[in-house]
């Protein structure tokens, strides 16, 4: 990996040396965005409710936002990375191009079938418009004037970003010596980017430690990723993620699940092959990886040789087999560190997919080898992957025509069990949107590298759904989002000692009041069967099978006043209720935030939030913004208060400097936490400070 990191430091210092600057004659169309007052990616954030990491998800909105599509350039592929958009309406602009050779401007998307004005602005941000040699002479100087002028442009672009993250309370760990390093959580990374015309060469290196870990460098990543329209389209070395079809057969990152909009999160948004610069340490690959295109033919071909977090077992035959993973990537306790890189994976493979017209279909294979045998014979470990070799073969479908859309994709592991989704959307342009998906993942299917849709979003293994959504505008400023999904898990767990089933059903309605004014109401009910620890008549434990219901309701606020004044409040209500055992609970949460430019290099925003709930059983997850390249995702309980405060300044262009100061405090408890986490204190405060420079 140091081989690796010098190779890149000294390309990156090659390049800056080496490359002339020219005058960089690009200008930004008219309807461009402030990107500070744009909210609707944290709309699409904070429906994740867990407390996973979903820093990958974060980081690939921030690298689509910040490398906008060409529209005159942009394939149909790419257009189905981006949020809000689905493959029909994505299709509708390919056509839209292709009768008229050309957009002039962003604003010409509002033609095309299917996007409307409050659509527009959600996916504007994703993409620009540069002239070609081909509308050069066709348009005239005053249309050129709002294009982007790209001739003979050379650019090269780099980034510095740096963060420093600070509990200002004292961990047990710490207290104890457990924790073997310093208190502060670092970040640091250099990203490099040179573009000539349609070739893209982008660098990246990557640094953290967490809370507790001894060396700044205890995650190091990093590649080097080239970019052409021709035959080798994409190639790059070091660290990647691979992302392909519905997840089936081979999927990296956190990807967007149920929520809000009922309909067009379904299909994995994410691009193929992609250079990694995240910092979850289990959601990459690492060696090279290339994709090639040819008419209508595209193959990606992939090799990766990467360690991984584990638990080793000696068996009796005096052989170390792993017997857990871990993907929390902490090394900070003398356990933790001992199962650090202590196993690898060799994993090799391709995608062939071939486009025409209205078809996309393709196939994926790929097949790995672990250093040491992983074990599955205890009851936590049922049905899952064991052994030293694994493998999969995907197949995959996208078909438009019309208005209607199919696809899905159809998976075999190396067990010889099928899984599969399949999915069919129908658009009723500027109206509604219809979508249906049943989903099969065998008990004894055993993946690997795979993240299916789901109601355990990810685990892609023992489960069978049926999803219907729908997203409707009845009319002009109303927009309604529903889902109904029904699942069973039908066989049993280490948790779940029978098969269990249940279903979730949403609603979101939004209502667009006024210039800057929207109200939101959202309503969720969830029945799930699981297993609970009770006395039997002789006061023994045993576990049985409970209906577990838990209902959210929602009611959201925002003012958008103007470009530099922003108000938003919500209250949200839960309460889980169960058929047989008792322990029901429910809980309150409310905030109400602002956010203010009063000056154009200059932002602040500051939230206050009370919550009340009974146990952790009701809790409420509640998304913050945070300092840039940071995704907070708090799950609040108990009774409480909690306080934000960001500040985000622009001292100079190219300089950026953000902090955030948060704070929860607890009524009526003398700890915070449990183990080596625990504060003996009822304050968890922290405090977060991060800079960007940009040559």
């Amino acid at each position: 990996m140091k081989t690796i990191t010098f190779t890149i430091l000294l390309f990156i210092s090659i390049i800056s040396g080496k490359v002339i600057s020219q005058t960089d004659t690009l200008k930004e169309n008219a309807d461009t965005i402030d990107y500070k007052n744009n909210f609707q990616e944290e709309i699409l954030l904070e429906e994740n409710q867990s407390d996973e990491d979903n820093s990958g998800t974060l980081d690939f909105l921030e690298k689509l936002r910040k490398n906008p599509f060409d529209l005159n350039k942009v394939t149909l592929s790419e257009l189905n990375n981006i949020p809000f958009l689905n493959s029909i309406i994505s299709k509708n602009i390919i056509d839209y191009r292709n009768e008229n050779k050309t957009f002039k401007s962003k604003r010409a998307l509002l033609n095309v079938n299917g996007i409307t004005e409050e659509l527009y602005e959600k996916i504007k941000i994703y993409f620009i418009v540069r002239q070609t040699s081909e509308n050069t002479n066709r348009n005239n100087s005053k249309n050129q004037n709002t294009l982007l002028k790209l001739s003979n442009t050379v650019k090269f672009k780099t980034r510095l970003r740096t963060k420093f993250i600070q509990d200002l309370q004292i961990r047990e760990g710490f207290m104890n010596g457990k924790y073997e390093g310093s208190k502060p959580k670092i970040y640091n990374q250099i990203y490099s980017n040179f573009m000539k015309n349609d070739l893209k060469v982008e660098a990246n290196v990557t640094l953290e430690k967490d809370a507790g870990e001894k060396n700044i460098t205890d995650f190091v990543s990093g590649y080097v990723q080239y970019s052409n329209n021709k035959f080798l389209q994409s190639f790059v070395a070091g660290d990647y993620s691979l992302n392909f079809a519905q997840g089936l057969a081979l999927w990296s990152n956190a990807s967007f699940s149920k929520g809000a909009d009922a309909v067009t999160p379904l299909m994995k948004k994410g691009k193929n092959i992609d250079g990694y610069g995240s910092v979850n340490e289990t959601q990459f690959f690492r060696g090279a990886a290339a994709k090639f295109k040819y008419k209508n033919y595209n193959l990606n071909l992939f090799y990766s040789d990467n360690y991984f977090d584990a638990t080793l077992h000696t068996n009796d035959k005096n052989i170390d087999e792993v017997s857990g993973f871990y993907y929390d990537g902490y090394h900070r306790t003398s356990t933790e560190i001992k199962r650090n890189n202590s196993a690898k994976e060799k994993l090799v493979g391709g995608r062939f997919n071939y486009v025409i017209n209205n078809l996309n279909i393709g196939m994926t294979y790929w097949k790995s080898k672990f250093s040491k045998p992983v074990i599955s014979s205890d009851s936590k470990k049922l049905f899952k992957f064991s052994g030293t070799e694994a493998n999969m073969l995907g197949a995959d479908y996208n078909f438009i025509y019309k208005n209607l859309n199919l696809y899905g994709e159809f998976a075999r592991s190396q067990t010889g069990s099928i899984a599969s989704i399949n999915a069919m959307q129908i658009t009723f342009f500027r109206f509604a949107d219809i979508l249906f998906s049943y989903r099969n993942y065998p008990m004894d299917f055993a993946p690997v590298h795979s993240s299916g849709f789901g109601e355990k979003s990810g685990n892609t293994i023992n489960e069978r759904g049926f999803y219907a959504g729908i997203s409707i505008k009845p009319i002009k400023g109303i927009y309604i989002n529903s889902y109904f999904d029904q699942f069973e898990f039908p066989y049993r767990t280490y948790s779940e000692p029978v098969s269990t089933s249940g279903n979730d059903f949403l609603t979101n309605i939004e209502w667009r009041a006024g210039k800057g004014i929207i109200l939101n109401l959202k309503y969720k009910s969830e029945n799930k069967e699981e297993s609970r620890e009770t006395k039997d008549e002789f006061g023994r434990d045993v576990k049985r099978i409970d209906n577990r219901n838990q209902l959210n309701v929602r009611a959201g606020f925002i003012y958008q006043m103007t470009d530099r004044f922003r108000f938003r409040s919500r209250f949200e209500y839960v309460n889980v209720d169960y058929d047989k055992f008792g322990g029901d609970n429910k809980g309150t949460l409310f905030y109400s935030d602002v956010r203010i430019i009063p000056f154009a290099n200059l932002s602040l925003s500051f939230r206050y939030i009370i919550f009340n709930t009974d146990d952790y059983d009701s809790r409420i997850y509640e998304f913050e913004n945070d300092i840039e390249g940071v995704m907070s995702n708090i799950a609040l309980y108990g009774k409480g208060r909690r306080m934000y405060l960001i500040l985000n300044y622009e001292p100079l262009p190219n300089i950026n400097i953000s902090g955030k100061y948060a704070e929860t405090y607890l009524d009526g408890v003398k700890s915070i936490g449990s183990g080596n986490d625990e504060i003996f204190n009822n304050i968890n405060n922290r405090f977060s400070i991060g800079a960007e420079i940009q040559f």
